[in-house]
């Protein structure tokens, strides 16, 4: 059994590979040349890799309602962006969205090493949920290509009137990497909002969605001035997703409640602790109910 809070050196660790992913993404997405390229090739990977983990799941750890519930994910996240919001698309995701969390809850609540922990599933998941909105509505009100909207607010964060000490250093970051290169930056804001709330609202390498968010929505913060009224919102996500880290809400009912029981034994210790919060456990260590019927 794990304790209810992640200790520091797995939150250290996580926040290492976390700036590793971002510190790639930037530059795959620079390699790539455009906006819409790196979307897409976000796009499938999730697409995709949400498809083969459900199929995982079903055959290989018996997990039939947790695996069924990643490929309805994966068909939520296709609706999000290939479905044109209006007039239906909004509604098609979002009930596919919280059906493939629903069945992965179901699925899980044998190996939840908390569970009446429903307090941290729900933060969790209406976080994550609300990142993901935020992604396919970004992209759908057309910051893609080009930087559209996101351009236009980069630009007036970084020619507003300072508010506190650090505004300058931040302004100047704006100034001379993010709006010279918007298409690029606008890119990488959705597919963040998208790739860390899809973690956190399915519970699957939680130390790394948590993080992640947490980094997103601080970057919200500094661009509106950490001490302004408007970012108010990005003060409550932040809270939020650092209560999500500390407390290990994604073995609440989450995949890494599973997962960690089925990795594989040549993995490190670190890179576990990393992407979960815990080291892991050989099946069966943690007293898990019988699996279910495939």
């Amino acid at each position: 059994m794990v304790g209810l809070v992640a200790n520091s050196t797995a939150v250290l660790r996580g926040l290492v590979v976390t700036i590793v992913l971002l510190i790639v993404a930037i530059v795959l997405a620079n390699l790539l040349g455009g906006g819409l390229a790196f979307l897409g090739l976000v796009l499938w990977i999730e697409i995709l890799g949400a498809i083969a983990l459900g199929v995982w799941l079903i055959l290989r750890a018996k997990q039939l309602y947790s695996g069924a519930g990643a490929v309805v994910i994966a068909a939520s996240i296709g609706t999000a962006f290939f479905v044109p919001s209006q007039p239906i698309g909004w509604l098609l995701w979002t009930i596919l969205f919280f059906i493939g969390v629903g069945l992965i809850v179901w699925g899980t609540r044998s190996d939840t090493v908390r569970p009446g922990a429903w307090v941290l599933l729900l933060p969790r998941v209406i976080v994550g949920w609300a990142l993901v909105d935020n992604a396919q509505d970004h992209f759908w009100t057309n910051w893609l290509p080009g930087g559209g909207g996101f351009l236009q607010i980069a630009t007036q964060a970084s020619s507003r009137q300072p508010l506190w000490f650090l505004d300058p250093l931040y302004q100047g970051f704006l100034r001379g990497v993010v709006v010279p290169g918007a298409d690029i930056w606008a890119a990488l804001t959705i597919c963040g909002e998208l790739s860390f709330g899809l973690l956190l609202a399915i519970g699957l390498f939680g130390q790394i969605g948590a993080l992640g968010a947490m980094w997103q929505n601080g970057n919200y913060m500094l661009m509106k001035g950490f001490i302004a009224h408007g970012a108010y919102t990005d003060k409550t996500f932040f809270a939020v997703e650092l209560f999500c880290l500390l407390t290990l809400a994604s073995l609440a009912f989450g995949l890494d409640a599973s997962l960690r029981q089925h990795l594989p034994s040549r993995l490190p210790k670190w890179l576990a602790e990393a992407l979960m919060g815990t080291p892991g456990e050989q099946p069966g260590a943690v007293g898990r109910a019988a699996p279910e019927p495939a």
